[in-house]
């Protein structure tokens, strides 16, 4: 994008020139600029702000914040990678160490992504498609959250099994928040967050076989033997509470999945009038705490170990361990788990929006879609 002053080449997504300092976003510039539609879908000027999640809505329809949320993920999972593991959960070794002993798959995918991140962010990225550019977040995102997360589970007393509807319904549900916020007009933002909730709720009380597969370590060791078979993750929850502070708290952050998402989907089904977009005001901190429901969680487990004293050895998986080695285990295993988490959960979620703006939002008819205009006035 050329500025209008002093002829210079600027980012599409630019708001002032990085050459002369013009604002773009003026009024007399902004009509004299060949750049895409500005950002929301109305004419009326909303003063919550334009920004949200660390994107613009012509950040994700010419590729520019998409680009740095892949360079944030791509350090994320460089340190990720390189984080220590251990996987006989008694000693604590460097992850390269262990890749044909441990689970393989899952400690090289970090390490890749870390590579396609950084391809994505040089210059060279520019030359992607935007469409292309979020679908590969939001595939490497979705890679990392379905087949990632679990395999390294066990090397950390957490579940060995991927909790599909709660954790894609959030991803979904943090999707459609980010479009509600950036485009308060949007026909289609409310329903995808209705959906993801939908989906959360329904991966909540489907039981398991052995719901000890899909739990943390605590609800085996401090239940008091009570089975967990056949039980859902919201029932086996809602029986924490009687299990003592260990298992008290992660239970009541499970259950708080549901009013989440509830709240979310209530206030994103609320219209939008007047320059102050007022379910905004509740949305925007919800969506973060909904995108980054999944490293909060590990965030909790991993304080939850600290601090177990009192016992010599504990019994897992029918498997004893030295205490105090497993507790560093778990730790260190947890805390390596909330590092990959936190730019897969990012990038899945900022990744579906980028797609729905680029792929969905076109086909839209012309009374929904966004107005053809130059610039933001803003």
């Amino acid at each position: 994008m050329l500025c209008p002053i002093c002829d210079r080449d600027n980012d599409a997504d630019a708001r002032r020139c990085r050459s002369c300092g013009a604002d773009f976003e003026d009024a007399e510039i902004a009509a004299q600029l060949v750049r895409p539609a500005r950002d929301g879908d109305d004419d009326e000027p909303n003063l919550t702000g334009d920004r949200y999640l660390g994107v613009r809505w012509i950040g994700l329809t010419v590729g520019g914040d998409l680009r740095r949320w892949a360079l944030f993920g791509a350090i994320g999972f460089a340190l990720a990678a390189l984080a220590p593991i251990a996987i006989d959960l008694q000693h604590v070794k460097p992850s390269w160490s262990v890749l044909g002993a441990g689970p393989t798959f899952a400690l090289v995918v970090p390490f890749v992504l870390a590579l396609v991140g950084l391809a994505l962010a040089t210059p060279l990225g520019k030359l992607v498609p935007a469409a292309a550019t979020a679908g590969v977040l939001a595939l490497g995102g979705a890679i990392v959250v379905g087949f990632v997360l679990a395999r390294q589970g066990t090397t950390s007393g957490l579940t060995s099994r991927t909790w599909w509807g709660v954790w894609f319904g959030l991803a979904l549900v943090g999707a459609g928040i980010l479009i509600r916020v950036l485009r308060r007009r949007d026909p289609n933002a409310r329903w995808i967050v209705v959906a993801g909730a939908a989906l959360v709720v329904i991966g909540m009380v489907i039981p398991y076989t052995d719901s000890r597969a899909a739990l943390p370590a605590e609800y085996d060791l401090f239940l008091s033997g009570r089975e967990l078979v056949d039980t859902s993750i919201a029932s086996a929850s809602a029986d924490g509470f009687d299990g003592g502070a260990m298992v008290r708290f992660l239970s009541i952050w499970h259950l708080l999945a549901f009013a989440l998402v509830g709240v979310g989907a209530g206030f994103a089904l609320q219209n939008s009038d007047g320059p102050w977009d007022k379910p905004a005001l509740v949305l925007r901190p919800l969506g973060w705490v909904v995108v980054f429901w999944l490293p909060l969680s590990f965030a909790l487990y991993a304080f939850n170990v600290l601090g177990w004293h009192g016992f010599s050895a504990a019994k897992w998986n029918d498997h004893y361990y030295e205490w105090e080695k497993f507790t560093t285990a778990l730790f260190v295993g947890r805390v390596r788990l909330l590092m990959v988490a936190v730019p897969a959960t990012a990038w899945l979620s900022v990744g579906l929006a980028g797609v729905y703006a680029n792929v969905i939002v076109p086909l839209l008819p012309a009374a929904t879609a966004a107005p053809d205009r130059t610039a933001s006035a803003r």
